[in-house]
């Protein structure tokens, strides 16, 4: 299963991938913010489950990610302060290695200015057994553990669908570039509007994505179709 991109609860699709099959996880799950969609956000997905619901989701997904993903190999869950200590929790109870917590400067802050301007998101770096790096992180910065990459400023028209909480293509390709090789697969479980797959694509790994939302399942394919890179000759499907 590979090159592929699935519609359903990652909870009744993880089961169906094999054990041991996946190279690279790379996913952005919900927040669990407490917010949900309407208003200026009328494209926000829904994220405020009760904390014993969202844990669950975390213990499940964490112990699926652990079984499908290659002895020796990484997996990257990007997450916010209110919950990455639940993930952290939950991917070691799994049985990862957390290695290491990024901090994602987004340059720009958002729009809570009642508190404090939120200028950040955490990224869990976390392994299965001995990971070795593929690639030798760019000479950038993005070798330390914050990484200062502009978040998206582009406004989407109100009337197009699009997702809210999109990650821009340089912080995707960090990941992706350090913790596999062309031709390996990559899994987001949380796909949204694709962007994990389609860096993968772009950058010559196969990829695997869940999405169950019908709207972002429908943009991720329009986005994958849209990806204009060759997969490599000899390597893929």
């Amino acid at each position: 299963m590979e090159n592929e991109l699935l519609f359903g609860d990652c909870r009744t699709r993880l089961p169906q991938i094999a054990t041991g099959s996946v190279d690279l996880v790379l996913t952005d799950p919900p927040y669990n913010t407490g917010i949900k969609p309407g208003g200026r956000l009328r494209h926000f997905f829904d994220d405020a489950l009760p904390t014993a619901d969202y844990r669950d989701l975390a213990r499940c997904v964490s112990h699926e990610l652990f079984r499908v993903l290659k002895a020796d190999r990484a997996s990257y869950v990007f997450m916010g302060w209110k919950s990455v200590g639940i993930w952290l929790d939950e991917l070691a109870g799994a049985g990862f290695l957390c290695k290491n917590v990024i901090v994602w400067d987004k340059v720009v802050h958002g729009l809570n200015y009642q508190n404090y301007a939120y200028t950040h998101e955490f990224l869990i770096f976390a392994v299965k057994g001995r990971f070795r790096p593929r690639n030798h992180l760019q000479s950038n910065g993005s070798y330390r553990d914050v990484w200062h990459v502009r978040r998206a400023m582009r406004q989407e028209r109100s009337d197009r669908p699009h997702h809210e909480t999109v990650k821009p293509f340089e912080l995707i390709r960090r990941p992706i570039e350090h913790a596999s090789e062309v031709g390996d697969v990559v899994l987001d479980p949380f796909a949204g509007s694709g962007t994990t797959c389609v860096v993968a694509k772009t950058l010559g790994r196969r990829y695997l994505g869940i999405e169950r939302d019908p709207k972002y399942f429908r943009l991720s394919l329009r986005r994958l179709r849209e990806v204009s890179a060759p997969f490599p000759v000899g390597v893929g499907a």
